[in-house]
C-alpha cells in the first residue's frame, strides 16, 4: 500500500495527554494477570509483551530516528522484530505497518516514540486513551524509562520466589536449577530495588495481596493511576490482548482469581532447597514482608556471582545453607568483561566467570583468566577461591579453577 511521508515541519505533533503505565517483575510473578486486569479498563490498553528496550537498545533507536525516513526505519525496525513463532511484533499487536506509520507521523523524531509507536497504535486501534505496557524484564530498564517517561506510573508486581522459581523452571524453562534462579531473583531485586524506595511514580504490588483481596488491590492500584476503578476488571475480558499462542503457561490468566498457590512451597518445596532459599533471599524477603526468611550464621562475599553459579554448585549450597551458611554476592555489579571479574577485591571470593558461550571465545577468555591470575600471584594480590566451588559450567571453567586452586589463597567457611 503506498503512503506518504509527511515532512516534520508540516505535520502536526500530537503529545499523549494520559501518561503510559509500564507492569514490570519477575518472571512468574503475576505481571500476566495484572495486565489482563487493566487492559480490562475501558481507558488503558495492554497488549502482549513487546521486550522493546533489550530489542531496541537506545543506541538503535537514536540512530533510526535520523534522517527524513526515520518513521519507514522505525517502522521497518519493529517489524523485524519475531516472536518465537515467526510473527512480528505488529502482528501479534493486531496492527499493520500502516497503524504504526500513522501515529509515528504525529510525533517528534526520538528514542520515546520509537518505544511508544506500538502501544500507542494498540491503544488507538482499541479506542483507549491510554495504554499500558507490560515485560518482565523491563524491569531491568526502569531507570530507562524514568528517564524517557517522566511522568509514567511504574507498577512493580512481585511473588515470593520459593513460590515463583518453580514455576519458572516448570512453565518457562529458562533453567532447571532451582538455586540458580534463586540467584538469578535475588541478583534481579538487588539492581531494581532502590529505584522503587525512591520513585514517588511507581509502586510495589504483592501478588499474594491481588489473589487475596483483588477488589481492594485494584481499587488501590487504579488510585494509584488516577483512574476509577471498573469491577470489570475483575472479569478479565482484556486478557485475550495480553497473551500469545506459544505461551501456554498465561492461558489461566482469566479464569477465576484464587489464593490457592499463595504460599504454596510450604508445603510443596523440599525442606533442604526450602532453607536455602529462605538463605539465599533473606534480604529482599524481609522487605518485602514474606514469611521465614533467615539471617545466614556464616557468609562470604563472592564476584562475580551469577545464576551460573548456582548451577554449577548448587548440591554444596544446599549442604552450606543446612549449616547456616550463604554465599551472598558481592555489592559490586556483574562485569562485562574477564578482566573485570578478576580485579582485586578484598575479602571477596572468586566466582563464576563470564566465559560466554562462543566456544572460541571461551577459549580466548580461558587463557586470559588463566594469564591474570598467575600475574595476581607475582604481584603478591592473588584472587581468593573456596576449594569446594567450580567458577562456572563447562570444562574450561573447571580448568580456570585448578589454576586458581594452585595460584590463589582459600577460603572456606568454618565450623
Amino acid at each position: 500500500m503506498a503512503f506518504t511521508i509527511i515532512p516534520f515541519a508540516m505535520s502536526k505533533i500530537i503529545r499523549d495527554s494520559s501518561p503510559p503505565i509500564f507492569i514490570v517483575g519477575p518472571p512468574r510473578s503475576g505481571t500476566s494477570l495484572l495486565s489482563a486486569i487493566m487492559g480490562s479498563h475501558s481507558r488503558i490498553a495492554c497488549g502482549p509483551e513487546t521486550d522493546l528496550f533489550k530489542c531496541v537498545p537506545q543506541e538503535d533507536a537514536s540512530r533510526i530516528i535520523s534522517g527524513p525516513k526515520w518513521v519507514e526505519q522505525v517502522t521497518e525496525r519493529l517489524e523485524c522484530i519475531l516472536y518465537p513463532d515467526g510473527r512480528s511484533l505488529i502482528s501479534h499487536f493486531g496492527l499493520t505497518k500502516e497503524s504504526v506509520r500513522d501515529y509515528l507521523s504525529t510525533q517528534e523524531p526520538s528514542p520515546k516514540a520509537v518505544y511508544s509507536a506500538v502501544p500507542a497504535a494498540f491503544a488507538k486501534a482499541q479506542g483507549k486513551a491510554r495504554w499500558a505496557e507490560k515485560t518482565p524484564r523491563h524491569i531491568l530498564y526502569v531507570e530507562t524509562i524514568r528517564k524517557l517517561y517522566p511522568e509514567a506510573k511504574i507498577i512493580r508486581i512481585v511473588r515470593d520466589p520459593r513460590d515463583s522459581i518453580p514455576s519458572v523452571i516448570k512453565n518457562i524453562g529458562l533453567s532447571t536449577s532451582l538455586i540458580g534462579e534463586f540467584y538469578r531473583w535475588m541478583t534481579v531485586f538487588t539492581i531494581s530495588h532502590s529505584f522503587f524506595e525512591n520513585d514517588l511514580n511507581s509502586i510495589t504490588v504483592r501478588y499474594e495481596d491481588l489473589v487475596q483481596d483483588p477488589s481492594q488491590k485494584v481499587r488501590e492500584i487504579c488510585k494509584f493511576l488516577g483512574e476509577n476503578f471498573e469491577s470489570s476488571m475483575l472479569d478479565r475480558s482484556g486478557a485475550e490482548h495480553v497473551r500469545v499462542a506459544s505461551e501456554t503457561w498465561k492461558n489461566d490468566i482469566d479464569k477465576k482469581i484464587n489464593d490457592d498457590n499463595v504460599f504454596g512451597w510450604k508445603l510443596n518445596m523440599d525442606n533442604k532447597i526450602a532453607r536455602a532459599a529462605s538463605l539465599i533471599c533473606c534480604d529482599a524477603l524481609e522487605i518485602l514482608g514474606y514469611p521465614n526468611p533467615e539471617k545466614p550464621k556464616q557468609e562470604i562475599n563472592v564476584f562475580p556471582l551469577g545464576e551460573n553459579f548456582g548451577v554449577a554448585n548448587e548440591p554444596h549450597i544446599i549442604d552450606c545453607a543446612q549449616k547456616g551458611f550463604r554465599y551472598t554476592a558481592s555489592p559490586i555489579r556483574y562485569p562485562a568483561n574477564i578482566a573485570e571479574a578478576l580485579k582485586p577485591h578484598p575479602d571477596v571470593l572468586l566466582g563464576d566467570l563470564p566465559l560466554g558461550k562462543n566456544t572460541t571465545l571461551r577459549f580466548s577468555l580461558c587463557f586470559q583468566a588463566i594469564w591474570i591470575i598467575v600475574r595476581r600471584y607475582f604481584l603478591n594480590k592473588p584472587v581468593t577461591v573456596d576449594p569446594s566451588i567450580r567458577l562456572g559450567v563447562g570444562t574450561l571453567s573447571q580448568v580456570v579453577g585448578k589454576i586458581a586452586l594452585i595460584f590463589g589463597s582459600r577460603r572456606t567457611f568454618t565450623e
